[in-house]
């Protein structure tokens, strides 16, 4: 019975997140998840945690819990692409877009036609040649210079896609 409604609130939380509704996605996986742990059911419980994590760092920012459980669940559970997928969501989420893309492709060495990965692979903003060669890529002077660069890229792609 447990695992009927676990499975439930799990589909429930899915929906949701595809609504674009990640706080109602969180609660209803975090239910999931008590619901699988109620039962002394582990069966699922790391699908239950990534998703939960996934969808808590979208609603409420990402935190080192939610970086820490993905990964836990991503660890664990080695032979599933979503859970790839997931903690190369919330990698990208926090920022951290060299090991976003690395969870990508160890998704995908799992499952090479996996849509989802490949789409999340492609759109990952991949980081840029330091602007000055000669310095390394953390001193100030390149990063300043790197931000500025990127947002004028951002800049001109907004204004040429606004254009007719």
């Amino acid at each position: 019975m447990r695992d009927g409604a676990a499975g439930q609130a799990f589909r429930d939380g899915l929906r949701a997140l595809e609504r674009g509704a990640p706080a109602a996605a969180a609660a209803r996986f975090r239910l999931a998840l008590n619901l699988e742990r109620q039962g002394c059911l582990q069966r699922r419980q790391l699908e239950y945690l990534s998703w939960f994590s996934l969808s808590t760092a979208m609603a409420h920012g990402v935190t080192s819990e939610c970086i820490r459980a993905c990964e836990t669940a991503a660890r664990r559970n080695l032979l599933d692409p979503d859970m790839q997928l997931n903690l190369g969501r919330v990698y990208l989420l926090a920022g951290r877009p060299t090991d976003a893309l690395a969870a990508f492709e160890c998704g995908l060495r799992l499952s090479p036609g996996h849509a989802s990965l490949r789409a999340a692979r492609d759109g990952a903003e991949r980081r840029g040649p330091p602007v000055i060669r000669g310095l390394p890529r953390a001193h100030p002077l390149n990063w300043i210079l790197g931000q500025l660069r990127h947002a004028l890229r951002r800049g001109s792609s907004r204004a040429l896609s606004s254009n007719p």
